[in-house]
């Protein structure tokens, strides 16, 4: 995926419409704050601003391709830490150094108190750059996954061509000597356990010699969804979906129940509720 600048000339315009406001927003702010000329804080302003537009473009591929995110939180932190005093310091050289070509020397030691003030900006510029990138990425990777996971389902159904598969209305297990029927809605979630399963209830819970498989193909899909290799859970019985590390959900069930989502699973369950 390219940059969202060089997608269609739209972009590209709103792209250095944005730098050219920041540009102007940095020169006005500087006005009270040094004894130079309104020429010269223009020319600091658009230095400043299309110096770090060149910096954001680069900053695209840093962070497409570096993948912080598969790192652990601590590793993180210190990536961006990193990528974020290259890019400041990186911005601060470039920028001070076309100042010292346009201006003789002693005007531009003038500014050394605005340059605070330019670390301040720089950090809150990459901050906000950064995590409009994260966001972007995220979302064109979900859509990625999306589309391959239609596209396998779809080549699937076209190969195999399977007859009807029956939906279970009631499922018996075994307690003791007795035999007990549950109605398929009074299931919360089905649990792997080995070449068993656990059929939990608001009940209670119950073990069962029968494949994941088989709950899967035979109970009623637009109620029952695989959340995770391991669950199968009723998404009439969720009480509440959270944000559960990065990019996993966490699903709390009516009876107390806590499960965690994959990342694919997640994505059935949407589909299932039309989130």
């Amino acid at each position: 995926m390219e940059h969202p600048a060089f997608q269609n000339k739209v972009f590209l315009t709103i792209y250095l419409l944005i730098w050219t406001a920041i540009s102007l927003a940095i020169s006005f702010v500087i006005i009270p704050l040094v004894s130079f000329s309104f020429e010269f804080c223009l020319l600091f302003g658009a230095a400043s601003g299309y110096v770090f537009g060149g910096i954001a473009l680069l900053l695209w591929n840093v962070v497409k391709y570096a993948d912080y995110s598969s790192q652990n939180g601590f590793q993180r932190v210190v990536s961006y830490l990193a990528l974020a005093v290259v890019s400041v310091g990186v911005w601060f050289g470039i920028t001070y150094f076309l100042l010292y070509l346009s201006f003789p020397e002693n005007n531009i030691s003038l500014v050394v108190p605005l340059i605070p003030l330019e670390i301040l900006l720089g950090c809150c510029l990459f901050s906000i750059i950064v995590l409009a990138y994260n966001r972007m990425l995220e979302k064109n990777k979900v859509a990625e996954e999306e589309e391959e996971l239609q596209e396998i389902e779809q080549a699937i159904t076209q190969q195999n061509p399977d007859p009807a598969i029956e939906i279970v209305e009631r499922i018996a297990v075994k307690i003791g000597q007795k035999i007990e029927v549950i109605p398929v809605p009074d299931i919360f979630v089905v649990q792997a356990e080995g070449d068993y399963v656990m059929i939990h209830t608001a009940k209670g819970h119950h073990m069962k010699e029968q494949t994941m498989k088989y709950f899967e193909e035979h109970l009623p899909s637009n109620q029952f969804v695989r959340i995770h290799r391991s669950y199968i859970v009723n998404v009439q019985v969720i009480s509440k979906i959270e944000l559960f590390e990065k990019q996993n959900q966490l699903l709390t069930l009516q009876n107390g129940i806590q499960i965690k989502a994959s990342a694919t699973g997640y994505r059935l369950l949407k589909k299932t509720l039309n989130l």
